[in-house]
């Protein structure tokens, strides 16, 4: 059975096919071939760098203070907005390999924080090849060592 396990966090993933042995005869442990590498740049971004905006570019209009005084301006969820617009940029990334009719299913581990999210922004029919979803961030880990989690 062709396997693609992919392991995730925020910032990227990586897209693994199992490989096993060809002659069952052999006693070879199945290993991992690296299909796909993906690092999103800008989840490695600080606010900072993201927002032009500098405290005291906006008069406050209330208090007793009101002349002269400068307001923070709001971020308005900008870091929730940035959250979402990942995930949903990891979602079509690994629809797009998932849906390749090479795999007959897929085993996928996330960190805690996007697990659930990104398993919800994932297509109906790649959802329905996972057969093993683990909520952890196995992204720094050896090749060995993710295969062992699974």
């Amino acid at each position: 059975m062709n396997t693609l396990l992919v392991v995730a966090d925020l910032g990227g993933f990586k897209a693994f096919k199992i490989e096993n042995s060809e002659n069952p005869s052999k006693l070879h442990k199945p290993h991992l071939e690296l299909l796909e590498q993906y690092d999103n740049p800008q989840a490695h971004d600080r606010l900072v760098d993201k927002v032009s905006d500098s405290s005291g570019r906006f008069p406050r209009r209330t208090g007793a203070r009101a002349a002269g005084a400068m307001s923070d301006g709001e971020r308005h969820n900008i870091n929730l907005e940035a959250r979402k617009r990942f995930i949903r940029d990891l979602a079509n990334r690994l629809n797009q390999l998932a849906r390749k009719p090479d795999f007959d299913r897929c085993f996928l581990a996330a960190s805690k924080e996007i697990n659930h999210p990104l398993f919800e922004e994932l297509d109906p029919r790649v959802r329905a090849k996972i057969a093993k979803n683990i909520p952890a961030d196995l992204t720094k880990f050896g090749r060995a060592e993710i295969l062992s989690r699974f």
